[in-house]
């Protein structure tokens, strides 16, 4: 009778860590982040002031290099800042790059189950119990294994003509991803770059951007 009891339980519990999990995927896929760092002194007049973007550099293929470069301009553009002529009194020059790099991260071993046992009914970790001993617990089987992981990089630079060349604007954004997907991540990076523009002088900060369905 016991075991009658149980199994709608368990099959339930099985049901739910799923689901769950499901959940939890469609939530992270749902956005992108960023990790953010900027240094600037940014002048009050320079706002309406407009930008020329730099030449791409030797070796650099200048159908990629204008992809960047096009994607940058919308992220610009939403800050207020317009292109202009040779005679602009800022210029912009940027790099971006993709390394492979190798981490150690941990996952469940069993993805179908996430490590729930089934002894009886009882919720442990939540305090819910019964008379019969046992219990469903939560007890995580987490091994380490390798992963590969592209590093994405965009670095930004912004310099005022009218001063000397001072740099005025420099940021980079860098996000993870386990593909080789430095220019479809571009545009998510551009905007990342300038989220909160000019912002903090010397701050880092994690930027959120909502993918496109």
């Amino acid at each position: 009778m016991r075991e009658m009891i149980h199994a709608p339980l368990r099959q339930g519990v099985r049901w739910l860590a799923i689901l769950a999990g499901v959940l939890l995927l469609s939530a992270c896929a749902s956005t992108w982040s960023a990790k953010v760092t900027t240094f600037q002194n940014w002048p009050q007049d320079a706002i309406t002031d407009r930008y020329t973007i730099q030449a791409a550099p030797e070796g650099r293929s200048e159908l990629e290099y204008q992809a960047v470069a096009d994607s940058l301009r919308i992220a610009m553009g939403a800050q207020g800042l317009v292109e202009g002529d040779k005679n602009s009194r800022l210029q912009v020059s940027f790099s971006y790059d993709s390394v492979l790099t190798r981490q150690w991260v941990e996952q469940y071993a069993d993805p179908y189950f996430n490590g729930f046992h089934s002894r009886g009914y009882m919720f442990g970790g939540f305090g819910f119990g019964s008379n019969y001993g046992g219990g469903v617990f939560y007890s995580p089987q987490l091994i380490s294994v390798p992963v590969d992981i592209y590093k994405n990089t965009l670095q930004v630079v912004i310099i005022d003509l009218n001063s000397d060349n001072r740099e005025i604007y420099n940021v980079t954004a860098i996000s993870e991803s386990d593909s080789d997907s430095l220019i479809e991540v571009m545009p998510y990076l551009s905007k990342a770059a300038f989220a909160n523009f000019p912002g903090g002088n010397g701050k880092t900060q994690y930027v959120k951007i909502k993918r496109n369905p």
